[in-house]
């Protein structure tokens, strides 16, 4: 069971505030309502995020899942990120995934980068995409770190 008040989300509520800024938890805390009464001091990863975590990993010191860290993801180059075999689809793209670029990958990944190996269909809700990119936003080393 994944759904609020299980232990998997509790497990993943404190791995994720581990690894959160005090400004990433505060725009976690402000997306969502506690799951439950245990979890009010946990910041909440944002509904839309959560389908996010069964493949990638959000912390810098976390492994490599089945698709690639999105720690620091928001300004990295495409197919970048260290450790991680990525499909010839997203190989041959230049540029580096902003907003902008994120938001028509989380759409539709097939569409964007036809032969990608994510076989999620995309978060067809603009509003949910905002979600999940300000969450990504958050995923940064701050002071230089």
């Amino acid at each position: 069971m994944r759904g609020p008040g299980s232990p998997y989300r509790s497990q993943m509520n404190m791995t994720v505030a581990r690894f959160l800024t005090p400004v990433a938890a505060a725009l976690v805390l402000a997306t969502g309502p506690a799951a439950n009464a245990s979890d009010e001091d946990e910041p909440q990863v944002p509904e839309p995020v959560e389908i996010c975590l069964s493949c990638h990993a959000i912390a810098a010191d976390e492994p490599v899942l089945e698709g690639p860290t999105l720690w620091q993801v928001v300004g990295r180059r495409i197919a970048d990120a260290p450790d991680y075999e990525y499909s010839d689809a997203l190989r041959k793209l230049q540029g580096t995934w902003d907003r902008e670029t994120l938001d028509r990958f989380l759409a539709a990944p097939q569409a964007f980068a036809p032969g990608v190996n994510m076989t999620f269909s995309g978060v067809r809700s603009a509003a949910d995409r905002k979600v999940v990119l300000d969450f990504l936003e958050t995923l940064t080393a701050k002071g230089g770190d």
